[in-house]
Protein backbone atom coordinates (compact mmCIF):
# COMPACT_ATOMS: atom_id res chain seq x y z
CA UNK A 1 0.00 0.00 0.00
CA UNK A 2 2.86 2.38 0.80
CA UNK A 3 4.29 2.01 -2.70
CA UNK A 4 0.91 2.78 -4.30
CA UNK A 5 0.39 5.93 -2.22
CA UNK A 6 3.97 7.04 -2.91
CA UNK A 7 3.60 6.58 -6.68
CA UNK A 8 0.24 8.35 -6.70
CA UNK A 9 1.59 11.41 -4.86
CA UNK A 10 4.63 11.62 -7.13
CA UNK A 11 2.47 11.27 -10.25
CA UNK A 12 0.25 14.08 -8.97
CA UNK A 13 3.39 16.21 -8.56
CA UNK A 14 4.40 15.40 -12.15
CA UNK A 15 7.03 12.73 -11.43
CA UNK A 16 6.69 9.22 -12.76
CA UNK A 17 8.59 6.45 -14.46
CA UNK A 18 12.24 5.94 -13.60
CA UNK A 19 12.49 9.02 -11.38
CA UNK A 20 9.63 7.97 -9.13
CA UNK A 21 10.84 4.36 -8.96
CA UNK A 22 14.32 5.52 -7.93
CA UNK A 23 12.84 7.65 -5.13
CA UNK A 24 10.60 4.78 -4.04
CA UNK A 25 13.62 2.48 -3.87
CA UNK A 26 15.41 5.02 -1.66
CA UNK A 27 12.45 5.24 0.72
CA UNK A 28 12.01 1.48 0.89
CA UNK A 29 15.68 1.09 1.85
CA UNK A 30 14.91 3.11 5.00
CA UNK A 31 12.37 0.60 6.26
CA UNK A 32 13.62 -1.65 9.05
CA UNK A 33 14.49 -5.12 7.73
CA UNK A 34 12.64 -6.84 10.58
CA UNK A 35 8.88 -7.06 10.43
CA UNK A 36 6.84 -5.03 12.86
CA UNK A 37 8.93 -1.90 12.52
CA UNK A 38 6.11 0.11 14.06
CA UNK A 39 4.32 3.17 12.82
CA UNK A 40 5.95 5.37 10.24
CA UNK A 41 5.43 8.87 8.93
CA UNK A 42 5.87 9.71 5.28
CA UNK A 43 5.37 13.32 4.28
CA UNK A 44 5.56 15.27 1.06
CA UNK A 45 6.02 19.03 0.93
CA UNK A 46 6.05 20.95 -2.34
CA UNK A 47 7.32 24.51 -2.56
CA UNK A 48 8.85 26.63 -5.31
CA UNK A 49 9.33 23.78 -7.77
CA UNK A 50 10.83 21.37 -5.25
CA UNK A 51 9.34 18.32 -3.55
CA UNK A 52 10.68 17.32 -0.13
CA UNK A 53 10.05 13.74 0.97
CA UNK A 54 10.51 12.84 4.63
CA UNK A 55 10.34 9.35 6.17
CA UNK A 56 10.42 8.74 9.94
CA UNK A 57 10.24 5.40 11.70
CA UNK A 58 11.63 3.82 14.85
CA UNK A 59 13.61 6.95 15.76
CA UNK A 60 15.21 7.23 12.33
CA UNK A 61 14.62 10.16 9.99
CA UNK A 62 15.47 10.39 6.32
CA UNK A 63 14.70 13.06 3.75
CA UNK A 64 15.44 14.01 0.20
CA UNK A 65 14.39 16.69 -2.25
CA UNK A 66 13.85 16.67 -5.97
CA UNK A 67 12.75 19.22 -8.55
CA UNK A 68 9.22 18.98 -9.85
CA UNK A 69 7.70 20.47 -12.98
CA UNK A 70 6.16 23.87 -12.28
CA UNK A 71 2.70 24.12 -13.77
Amino acid sequence: MLADVFRHVLAHAGLNGEASERLLDQVMEQRPSESGGGDCTLSFTAHAGELEITWSQAGRDWHTTCPVPVR
